[in-house]
């Protein structure tokens, strides 16, 4: 290949211009007619006729050169989302030149990121027939995703070989829209509910018997018969010359650690990951639905490759970083749960409850298990404040359900 014929393909690469195959077949026509008016000795008519056909395919090129390069494109997705939830992907094409753009495919690209066992990159093919001048159209998609994890939507490319179909030029767009899917979500039972509910009693008793009615400080009462002596506030009751007390909202709230463990063996079957994925959307489940009940303070620890730990009162901020963390979370063999539960006794707030729940068949009596608790004192005296959902002897059953996830019409795009 010539100097000039390297210089040229290289031109076309950096625009991203390619020959269709519609055009390959045009071209080759093109350089047939030319050689014959190169060789034969009568070349007037072939080379009027060569010089016809080399018009369209410049023009070709010149349109698809320019007919992208004025177009900026943004997505509208939701940014949080469960698996097996129907969602749109909107898409817009803003056209900033003074010439209309006709016949544009953009190519979409999912990505997953971050999560267990990440699938291979999906795409999907959208078609805008026309974009006008100084306009903007819009097209969406329907898409479901069947697997937790965080994702990355893009970046997207938009092609176009508008008028002929002789050049094609593909635009490459950078960007990038993330997208978190959450655990499928289930239903806690009421069973559920109950242990939840017999644990915020005990709480309270224990708060009684240790003198922890107190809350926030907010003003001055006569005293009382049966008020502490801690609670007088003696500048005050100088003052008035009686006996005056602070007094204290009343904490209702309740303390929760909610520890999943999400352990495999080293060789997992398919039971072994069907078990783990089903004790992380209980998990989700579980703090989606205390979340709606309110009045608690949660603190939430993933045990996977990557331990996670959060903790605060259970709002709609607070939610949305653990469904966060769940989606992401990648079941190991390697995590030692001893050592957790050991430093979850040792940081957590003391009268706090502790659920685990776990896919081993664990039981807080493994001395071999839980080494680090037994081995102390202090912490095993904790070990009454523990409660053990085990999904290997089937406890998440009593707990848990899981509802069949809905079927998709083959219609709709599946991602």
């Amino acid at each position: 290949m010539s100097e000039a014929g390297s210089r040229m393909f290289s031109w076309f690469r950096l625009r991203g211009v390619s020959i269709t195959q519609e055009g390959t077949y045009y071209f080759l026509v093109f350089i047939f007619i030319l050689a014959g008016a190169i060789v034969r000795s009568n070349i007037q008519l072939l080379m009027i006729l060569a010089c016809m056909l080399l018009g369209p395919l410049l023009f070709n090129l010149w349109v698809v050169t320019s007919s992208l390069r004025n177009l900026k494109f943004s997505r509208r997705v939701p940014s949080l989302l469960s698996c097996d939830e129907p969602f749109f992907v909107e898409l817009t094409a803003k056209n900033s030149s003074r010439h209309a753009t006709y016949a544009v495919v953009i190519e979409d690209k999912l990505i997953q990121v971050e999560g267990y066992d990440p699938e291979p990159a999906q795409e999907v093919d959208v078609f805008l027939a026309k974009i006008g001048n100084k306009d903007e159209a819009a097209i969406s998609y329907k898409a479901v995703i069947r697997k937790r994890g965080k994702y990355h939507l893009g970046p997207l490319s938009a092609t176009t070989a508008f008028p002929l179909g002789l050049m094609r030029s593909t635009r490459l767009d950078t960007l990038v829209t993330t997208i978190v899917v959450m655990p499928r979500l289930g239903q806690m039972t009421p069973a559920w509910r109950r242990m939840i509910q017999q644990e915020k009693s005990g709480f309270a008793s224990s708060r009684r018997q240790h003198g922890l009615l107190e809350g926030d400080f907010y003003g001055l009462r006569e005293w009382r018969n049966g008020d502490p002596k801690q609670w007088i506030h003696w500048r005050s009751s100088a003052k008035q010359g009686e006996l005056v007390v602070r007094q204290f909202e009343k904490q209702n709230q309740q303390d929760f650690v909610l520890i999943v463990d999400a352990w495999l063996p080293d060789l997992p079957t398919e039971e072994d990951i069907d078990r783990a994925e089903r004790i992380i959307s209980m998990a989700a489940t579980a703090v989606r639905e205390l979340a709606v009940v309110g009045g608690c303070q949660l603190q939430l620890i993933s045990c996977g490759e990557e331990s996670e730990s959060i903790v605060g009162n259970v709002s709609q901020a607070f939610v949305t970083q653990a469904m966060h963390d769940l989606a992401v979370l990648v079941p190991t063999s390697e995590h030692d749960i001893g050592d957790t539960m050991a430093n979850c006794l040792r940081t957590s707030r003391p009268g706090s409850r502790v659920i685990l729940l776990t896919t081993r068949k664990a039981d807080l009596s493994d001395t071999e298990m839980f080494a680090p608790v037994w081995n102390d004192a202090r912490l095993r005296s904790e070990l009454g404040r523990v409660k053990t959902v085990s999904a290997g002897r089937g406890d998440d059953a009593m707990f848990f359900h899981m509802p069949t996830p809905p079927s998709i019409k083959k219609a709709e795009s599946l991602l």
